[in-house]
């Protein structure tokens, strides 16, 4: 009986894998559709912003600065969404089974990069809470705070205890 025992735990483990990679596949598709549809609002914007823009000033149309920078401010709302839900994507892909191991343990840890902020070394998403980051080990914005880093090797050799 052990042997059948083994075989339906492994038949359920991978279900329980063919499952999650499903549910991954699907959640994935439908972030990249709500981006897909920002894009297109915000590039609707773009074109009414530009037509305000070529009206007040080719067109000599009174066009206020208000009605111009709603339509920026409309512009920057959707770019911001845009940005949240693929950080939302970003987070998702790790834990493909081609990613690295690093990148799919984080995933499984709930790390989730700030929207908008890179590490300034390699320029992967970074969160700006970590002190690390995740793909390089560049130090980052919140390890960078401290001040006054302590330099262990020489503080021993400085006191000079070697030389009675």
């Amino acid at each position: 009986m052990s042997i059948i025992d083994d075989l339906v735990t492994g038949v359920s483990k991978e279900v329980n894998k063919v499952q999650e990679r499903g549910q991954e596949m699907f959640q994935s598709f439908n972030l990249s559709s709500q981006v897909r549809d920002l894009e297109k609002k915000k590039s609707s914007k773009l074109v009414d912003l530009g037509r305000l823009i070529v009206d007040k000033y080719h067109g000599g149309k009174d066009v206020s600065e208000d009605t111009i920078q709603e339509r920026v401010s409309e512009v920057v709302g959707y770019e911001d969404q845009i940005n949240i839900l693929k950080a939302e994507m970003d987070a998702i892909k790790p834990t493909d089974a081609s990613a690295p191991t690093a990148q799919r343990s984080e995933a499984k840890a709930g790390f989730k990069p700030t929207p908008g902020y890179d590490c300034p070394r390699c320029h992967a998403p970074a969160a700006r809470d970590r002190k690390f980051c995740p793909a390089c080990g560049e130090t980052l914005g919140a390890a960078k705070s401290d001040d006054g880093p302590v330099d262990v090797e020489t503080e021993p050799e400085s006191n000079g205890g070697d030389e009675d």
